[in-house]
């Protein structure tokens, strides 16, 4: 069975967000990272959805979501997890959150205040400098905090 699937659209305050909502259970929500999006979960969502309601979606900017010429950075991804959360009315979730996903998972708490049940963070950029050269990342993108 494949529960993979970005069947829903939330307008959020920086561009639309493609998600999908499967399983029942506690609520657990899935932060990609980059310059992935939620498909690298494809394979953990039919097991977590045994368990949990997992709720994961496409950061704006990224896989399905919007991709306006606008801010993508992590200035304004945790805004958008935060909309999205109050959006699912889901309160206390674990979070899941690998790579950039682990940052805007961590902003999001430390920043917003939002409150989490637990929080996994896989592998989190969370210093400068980060990125890799790799993917296209530069010296230019860590001095203009992209």
């Amino acid at each position: 069975m494949n529960s993979y699937w970005l069947a829903k659209t939330f307008h959020s305050s920086y561009g639309y967000v493609r998600y999908g909502i499967c399983g029942e259970g506690p609520p657990l929500v899935l932060v990609h990272g980059t310059p992935w999006s939620s498909f690298n979960w494809r394979h953990l969502i039919p097991g977590l959805s045994e368990w949990f309601t997992v709720y994961y979606y496409d950061l704006v900017g990224y896989g399905k979501s919007e991709k306006a010429t606008g801010d993508v950075s992590l200035g304004i991804q945790h805004h958008v997890l935060h909309e999205l959360l109050e959006e699912w009315r889901i309160n206390e979730p674990v979070v899941v959150g690998h790579d950039f996903g682990g940052t805007t998972a961590l902003r999001t708490h430390l920043l917003l205040d939002v409150p989490y049940r637990k929080l996994v963070l896989i592998d989190p950029v969370a210093l400068a400098p980060w990125g890799s050269s790799f993917f296209g990342y530069s010296d230019f993108m860590v001095e203009k905090g992209l």
